[in-house]
């Protein structure tokens, strides 16, 4: 099947949809002949975003949902009104933040938030969207994680543990909607030239940028494309990009040789600051 086929007249929700690789699905989705709903905290850049989305294809339906993701009772309320004027047949769940740090110099408040943002506000909209693709007979749910679903390094003990609970939550999720012809996607992009990662590297430590520098990043565009090749086809992983690939791969059947790899760079830097 053709992607115009697939996501052709489709309803898709996307959050964290304001920028980066949301707004590159978005995009991207009203190219295909989509509907796409942006789902974001803030109303400005929502209206922005789309504005560009809706220059991407004359007559695209684009809509705008403000929401704190986080907060269960306003995704309740606020995402079961929007789908009761605009049904959906897919989600993807893209919103996000990531606040890297050594984790004894990190306040447990950074835990707190990046959990609540990007494990709760997936988990919330999937509890109001998923019941009502199940009711339709189907539809398709996207989760987007990292590289750092399925491995941990140096500077993202907080942030890694929000992906790897994703990660465990979609593998039960794809189980259980599969006899109901749910699908589930999880994403694994490698680190993604976005506002979002901008904002990151004032704040990563010199071990985790080493370590970073071993995989090519990659521009929204490439993850979005990824994203929507891999949910046509049906997978559940989708890793963009051949340098992540190799690195999941690395890590799942040569584990010792991943966090070699990783605490070796480290190690560099860390020694040149005299601290091996």
């Amino acid at each position: 099947m053709s992607l115009e086929a697939y996501f052709g007249n489709k309803h898709v929700i996307v959050t964290g949809g304001s920028s980066g690789i949301g707004l590159a699905l978005a995009e991207t989705l009203v190219r295909l002949g989509s509907e796409v709903t942006l789902v974001a905290r803030r109303e400005g850049p929502l209206l922005e975003a789309k504005a560009k989305a809706e220059a991407a294809r004359p007559g695209a339906r684009v809509h705008v949902l403000p929401l704190d993701i986080s907060d269960a009772e306003a995704v309740q309320v606020g995402l079961t009104r929007h789908l009761e004027a605009h049904p959906a047949q897919m989600l993807i769940n893209n919103a996000g933040v990531a606040m890297p740090g050594r984790f004894l110099e990190m306040d447990p408040a950074q835990y707190r938030q990046q959990m609540d943002i990007n494990y709760f506000g997936m988990l919330h909209m999937c509890q109001v969207v998923v019941p009502h693709l199940v009711a339709q007979g189907g539809g398709h749910v996207c989760n987007v994680g990292s590289l750092l679903s399925v491995m941990g390094i140096y500077g993202y003990s907080a942030y890694a543990a929000t992906k790897f609970a994703m990660y465990g939550f979609s593998e039960c999720l794809r189980a259980e909607l599969k006899p109901l012809n749910v699908r589930v996607t999880m994403l694994l992009p490698p680190d993604t030239d976005t506002p979002q990662h901008a904002m990151e590297i004032a704040h990563l430590p010199e071990e985790t940028k080493a370590i970073a520098g071993n995989v090519k990043m990659l521009s929204a565009q490439q993850v979005a494309d990824a994203c929507l090749k891999g949910m046509e086809a049906g997978r559940f992983d989708v890793v963009p990009g051949m340098d992540g690939r190799m690195t999941v791969t690395a890590n799942r059947w040569l584990p010792g040789v991943a966090r070699w790899v990783c605490d070796n760079a480290a190690k560099k830097v860390s020694g040149a600051r005299g601290e091996a």
